[in-house]
């Protein structure tokens, strides 16, 4: 009997991910602008999320659905971005969008429906999480190791970096703005290039202060420099003129930003459903003590 209700529930989540991955690159095909594209992509996904749930009772059965519509989504992207041929389904980054919503889409569903308590009764989010952040944590590590040690990775990203190792304190960003003062560059790139180097660390602070939230602020601390710090050093042996000094201060600040981030959400958590985030019981401490920076 739970072998049957078990393959019921695998051919549900294959035919609900197919369907999600048709509706969404028909769009995709069909309309030009962005936001009906995604829009739409992130409205079959929440419909997926809740035919699922209602029907299984367990949020691990929306990592299933999340991780096979990413797979299905990514392996379009990848062949398409190979392909010689792209009349039929030509590639651009509103691709990468729609893998992207497959992950997040799920994620936020479920965090709300578990913070809300809402509809049938579902167990089991704190699996649904892990997996799920193991698949991010793993793209993540990918995407770091991608941006930052190979030469022609996201060069948009760098700005006016030298072709050498920088260790003058802020150095590239203040020939980025003496370039702004003389109208040789845009006010954008500037918030391109702060943005992309605070946020590339604001992941690894959040699950820092997730995983290490009864450890002391001193080992948090620690760790949040100790990324960047790795990075750097080994940018420094590879790919030297990716090495930047300033680096270490935005990494520091994006981990404190990560930090901050999970503050808010275990606030918010807390405020709707009574418990920390990720929490069995409702015992928790008070608001004070938990914003550590």
């Amino acid at each position: 009997m739970l072998r049957r209700m078990n393959t019921q529930s695998s051919s549900l989540v294959i035919f609900i991910s197919i369907l999600t991955i048709l509706v969404q690159f028909i769009c995709y095909q069909v309309f030009d602008p962005i936001i009906i594209i995604w829009g739409i992509s992130c409205l079959m996904s929440v419909i997926g999320c809740h035919i699922l749930l209602e029907q299984t009772g367990t949020y691990r059965i929306c990592f299933d659905y999340s991780f096979l519509s990413l797979f299905i989504s990514l392996t379009i992207i990848l062949l398409t971005w190979l392909g010689n041929d792209h009349s039929f389904l030509p590639y651009t980054e509103t691709m990468l969008g729609i893998a992207f919503i497959n992950w997040l889409i799920p994620m936020l569903h479920c965090f709300l429906r578990y913070m809300l308590n809402y509809g049938s009764k579902v167990d089991d989010f704190n699996n649904f999480y892990l997996y799920s952040s193991i698949v991010f944590l793993i793209s993540y590590t990918m995407l770091l190791i991608y941006g930052c040690f190979f030469k022609d990775a996201f060069s948009w990203a760098y700005g006016s970096s030298l072709n050498a190792p920088v260790f003058s304190p802020f150095e590239v960003l203040s020939v980025q703005i003496e370039d702004y003062l003389s109208g040789n560059t845009a006010l954008k790139d500037i918030i391109i290039y702060l943005a992309t180097h605070i946020l590339i660390y604001t992941p690894y602070g959040f699950y820092i202060r997730l995983i290490l939230r009864k450890q002391g602020r001193l080992l948090r601390f620690l760790l949040f420099l100790m990324l960047p710090l790795f990075v750097e050093v080994l940018q420094y042996l590879i790919i030297s003129e990716r090495c930047n000094l300033d680096d270490l201060v935005y990494g520091l600040v994006g981990g404190f930003l990560g930090c901050l981030v999970f503050f808010l959400t275990n606030s918010i958590f807390r405020a709707f459903s009574g418990r920390d985030f990720l929490s069995k019981n409702s015992d928790y401490r008070s608001l004070g003590s938990l914003l550590h920076f």
